[in-house]
């Protein structure tokens, strides 16, 4: 049997295998075959999305400015979206199909968050440097100078002359106001996207060459984009293959060319058309230099900077040490422009900036051309000024009577030492009071451009009111030997107080029963409690509305005003007025027990009622309080019925006997009532018939019949039960019990076939039994007696 068995497990097992064999074959063909269509089908294949670049990588939302981003890249269309992993699907505004531009709403939370660029056509591209974003402090309520442009960069960089075209500048802090210029050209037709983005209309009669991009706005400043337009010669028209060329005359064979000497010459580059922006600059301002290089030799020059000179007055600013120009053919000109800060000490008057152009021509030999641009320097009047530049109070928001440290950040923004400088927190409506260290604070001399940071240990004032509050302050310092004063004033913001105040709740209450009903007598036991700060003193109740006049309501004073009360129409008060005067109820869950008996309306109808209670006080501050109560009170109007037994029960009934229950039911209201079912108990008596009735609902002034039959067991009293189900107005189901009893008697012995009444026969004696001997127990034990 083992080998038999051994045998079964192996087949099985190369079965199991055979079968894997077979499904791994299936899937190596199915996805040769779909691999075999895909390459059948690559000619016709879609366009793959591709992301480049996408900056800045730090987003700040929340502040006046918009927040945006610009992603670069290839594929871009109408319906391709960024998701923000973590939020949701920002907003995205396509630029061209190289760039777009997506804005950050002010409710993303602060974080680092993946992007995933997607497009139906060219696919899903996670970008894979997460994105940090961060939420903008909160504005003080000062005023905020307005934020300087900047551009980032600006596309297409290349484009064909004659066939104009949609420049895109990318950047920040743009405006409706912000236009675009192309240097040599002029203004061009510019159309505002959002604070990060614009786009400007390119002409048609640009001619080839390399143009620099200006932005400028009136409040922004000017800026130029890091990379120039470049504007390239429409390539020549081929010949038509098919048109035959005129017929040429035999030329006759030649000696092999020679090659030709190349023409004596070199290129030549000088500066002209000059112009700055602005005009005339202060020791350590910027300035623009707008100029355009022409080659006025023979070759082309190649290779092409331009450079301001180092160990003159001027530097290159932002880090623009060097300009590279495009190839400048023979005759051919090219517009530059390079930015330049004078030193702090730049001489007053007219000052050259000398530049340096290097080139080479074809042959690889080098040049260079130098050209002196002038810059009017005004004379800068030497003065110190001390500003506080920065302050942060902690805590934030203060508490009136509470100490505090105002942390403070003074800078002298001038060009001049400020000597004995003195800051002292103090006004006309002072919030913050002196502290340990008095309300001045020495901080000696600042040189230009420093600055310095002090904490003021300072009290707020304790009836300081709530809110922002405005704390002046002045600032004291000598220059050459006058007294200079810089005043200001820090804004604080207070932290509210609130008062004490009572706050009256129903703690619990109870009526003695679930449901009540009309004309019925209860007694409304409940619990008042103060959950509030403040006592609540001379504390009235009144059971019903009060409405007041005289002033605006609980908690203002009541200025000669009086009360309405309005009581309860379904809850009438028994045994005294409905008003009671309870006193005094501490504050911080003081409680106040209170009992009132009341009588339902008895036309009230089936429903949940409201019963009034009101609540008026005096605060703390002798204003009158009231808070309005309410007890809910369940009343159920029961059902009008007539229940009689169709036949009464009689007083005696015999044993073994059937005892009929039928009763009849008649609905007396006006509305239906909706019964469910009967059921029939019994003690001493057994149910012959069904234990269980349905009766269904009984319509207005009709009624309904229902019954069963019981056998009486034994003697003795006998004790029936009805219970009739039915649904009340709040749809739960009620019953009543109706209850019967009589007696069960042993029934009398029937007469005999004489008429006669049977007696009972006198039973016979039966013998006595002698009793046994001696001898006869002696002969019954061994064996021998009868």
């Amino acid at each position: 049997m083992s080998i038999v068995k051994s045998l079964k497990i192996q087949l099985l097992s190369a079965l199991l295998i055979l079968s894997l064999l077979i499904v791994i074959g299936v899937g190596i063909s199915t996805s040769d075959q779909v691999a075999a269509q895909d390459g059948g089908s690559g000619a016709t294949s879609t366009p793959i999305m591709v992301v480049n670049r996408a900056e800045p990588s730090q987003i700040t939302v929340g502040g006046s400015q918009g927040a945006y981003m610009s992603i670069f890249g290839t594929g871009f269309t109408a319906s391709t979206t960024v998701q923000l992993m973590g939020y949701g699907t920002l907003p995205t505004q396509l630029i061209d199909n190289g760039s777009l531009v997506v804005t950050f709403p002010n409710n993303v939370a602060a974080g680092q968050y993946v992007i995933q660029i997607m497009d139906p056509v060219g696919g899903i591209v996670t970008w894979p440097a997460p994105i940090t974003v961060q939420v903008a402090p909160t504005a003080t309520p000062t005023s905020t100078p307005p934020q300087a442009i900047f551009v980032t960069g600006a596309e297409p960089a290349q484009v064909m002359a004659g066939q104009g075209g949609i420049l895109s500048v990318i950047g920040g802090n743009f405006a409706n106001t912000t236009v675009v210029r192309l240097i040599g050209v002029g203004l061009l037709t510019t159309t505002f996207i959002n604070s990060g983005a614009l786009t400007a209309q390119l002409p048609t009669n640009l001619t080839p060459g390399v143009y620099n991009i200006e932005v400028s706005d009136p409040l922004g400043g000017t800026q130029y984009a890091p990379n120039a337009l470049t504007v390239i010669p429409v390539p020549p028209t081929a010949a038509p293959t098919n048109t035959l060329a005129p017929p040429t005359a035999t030329l006759e064979p030649s000696a092999t060319p020679q090659p030709s000497t190349p023409i004596p010459g070199q290129p030549s580059l000088l500066a002209r058309n000059f112009s700055v922006s602005p005009e005339t600059i202060a020791p350590g301002g910027t300035v623009t230099l707008n100029f355009e290089v022409v080659n006025q030799g023979n070759r082309t020059a190649q290779g092409v900077s331009v450079a301001v000179d180092s160990g003159g007055k001027f530097v290159p600013a932002n880090g623009q040490a060097t300009a590279t120009l495009p190839d400048i053919p023979a005759g051919g000109r090219v517009n530059v422009t390079l930015m330049a800060v004078a030193e702090m000490d730049t001489p007053a008057g007219p000052i050259s900036v000398p530049i340096t152009m290097a080139y080479r021509d074809f042959s690889g030999e080098n040049y260079t051309s130098k050209a002196a641009l002038s810059v009017t320097v005004e004379e800068a009047a030497e003065s110190s000024q001390v500003v506080m530049s920065s302050y942060n109070a902690n805590p934030n928001p203060v508490e009136p009577g509470e100490p505090m440290t105002m942390t403070v950040n003074i800078t002298n923004s001038g060009n001049k030492t400020a000597l004995q400088v003195l800051l002292r927190v103090s006004g006309t409506d002072n919030v913050l009071l002196a502290g340990p260290e008095g309300d001045s604070f020495p901080i000696g001399d600042l040189e230009a451009g420093a600055s310095v940071t002090l904490d003021l240990p300072l009290i707020v004032r304790p009836d300081a009111k709530s809110g922002p509050q405005s704390q002046p302050f002045t600032i004291s310092y000598l220059q050459e030997g006058e007294a200079q004063q810089a005043a200001g004033s820090m804004t604080v913001q207070v932290k509210p107080i609130a008062a004490p105040l009572p706050l009256m709740l129903l703690e619990s209450y109870d009526y003695g029963k679930e449901i009540l009903e009309p004309g019925e007598e209860f007694t409304l036991n409940m619990n008042l409690q103060n959950v509030g700060n403040g006592d609540a003193t001379e504390l009235v109740v009144v059971f019903g509305t009060v409405e007041s006049s005289g002033d605006s309501g609980g908690g203002t004073p009541t200025s000669g005003g009086g009360t309405t009360t309005t009581p309860s129409t379904t809850f009438a008060p028994v045994g005294s007025g409905g008003t009671q005067y309870i006193g005094t109820i501490e504050a911080n869950g003081a409680n106040k027990a209170i009992s009132q008996a009341f009588i339902v309306n008895g036309t009230t109808t089936s429903g949940v009622y409201s019963l009034p209670v009101t609540v008026r006080y005096k605060k703390p501050d002798g204003t009158v309080g009231q808070d309005n109560l309410r007890a809910i009170v369940v009343v159920v109007a029961p059902p009008r019925l007539n229940i009689t037994l169709q036949s009464p029960v009689p007083e005696q009934v015999n044993v073994g006997d059937p005892l009929p229950i039928s009763l009849n039911i008649k609905n007396l209201g006006t509305k239906t009532v909706n019964f469910t079912n009967v059921k029939f108990e019994g003690e001493n008596a057994d149910i012959w018939d069904a234990a269980e009735v349905f009766v269904g609902p009984v319509k207005a002034d009709e009624d309904t019949t229902f019954g069963t039959t019981f056998g009486v067991a034994s003697e003795g009293h006998v004790k029936i039960m009805v219970t009739i189900y039915y649904l009340n107005d709040l749809n739960q189901e009620v019953s009543m019990e109706l209850i019967y009893e009589t007696e069960a008697v042993t029934p009398p012995p029937m007469p005999d076939d004489n008429g006669g009444i049977p007696t009972e026969p006198t039973p016979t004696p039966e013998p006595e039994e002698e009793d046994a001997s001696l001898g006869d127990v002696i002969l019954g034990f061994l064996g021998l007696g009868s």
